[in-house]
């Protein structure tokens, strides 16, 4: 009987191996370089205070998915530094601040190093080269101080000697003006708390 069964066995041939789709390793998860990442700055910035080194914070503002997948959520936190500021001038140049974002940490406490690029700076600013923030341009306040200055200085030449004294105070308003503009900085670029910030990933990463 035991010869029977075994003979039957063989006879069968070798059983197929069957493979369970969920053991199947899987390919690793990349987010492409050029993929953009919106975050939202945590803590303030401004040119005015802030230092060569100085971290930055901030949280992505958007799932970012692969093949319909969320890989890395909403609320991942990023961390950069400050590489370089340059204050306005006082005769002329704008406020400007270059970022470097370098850390992801996903909720789940993934650590991951990202190289990335500046997309887009927000209502703030404009975007200066690969990573850097440009302030608003303060020609047209400039402007308006020293009319304002001139239209003071006229006024007060009218009460003093009539149609000429106006035209001699209107000239030294506008120079003291002038002067004024001259001795004081434009405006420093600041990013608020809640500030949205576009990164671009310039290599890829795998979460």
């Amino acid at each position: 009987m035991i010869a029977i069964l075994i003979l039957a066995t063989l006879l069968q041939g070798p059983k197929k191996l069957e493979i369970d789709e969920n053991t199947k390793i899987q390919p690793p998860v990349v987010v492409p370089a050029g993929t953009v990442i919106p975050v939202t700055l945590t803590a303030r910035i401004t040119t005015k205070n802030a230092r060569d080194g100085d971290g930055i914070y901030g949280k992505t503002a958007f799932p970012v998915t692969v093949n319909n997948k969320i890989v890395i959520p909403e609320g991942s936190f990023v961390r950069g530094k400050v590489v370089e500021v340059k204050r306005p001038g006082k005769v002329k140049g704008r406020a400007g601040i270059i970022l470097s974002f370098q850390t992801l940490v996903l909720p789940s406490g993934i650590t991951l190093p990202i190289y990335t690029s500046l997309g887009g700076a927000g209502g703030s600013g404009e975007r200066k080269g690969e990573a850097g923030i440009e302030g608003e341009s303060t020609k047209g306040k400039d402007a308006a101080d020293i009319g304002k200055t001139a239209t003071e200085g006229a006024l007060i030449g009218v009460i003093a000697g009539g149609g000429k004294g106006a035209g001699i105070g209107g000239a030294a308003g506008a120079g003291a003006g002038a002067i004024g503009v001259l001795l004081s900085r434009g405006a420093d670029l600041v990013l608020e708390p809640g500030t949205t910030l576009e990164i671009v990933l310039d290599r890829p990463v795998e979460p």
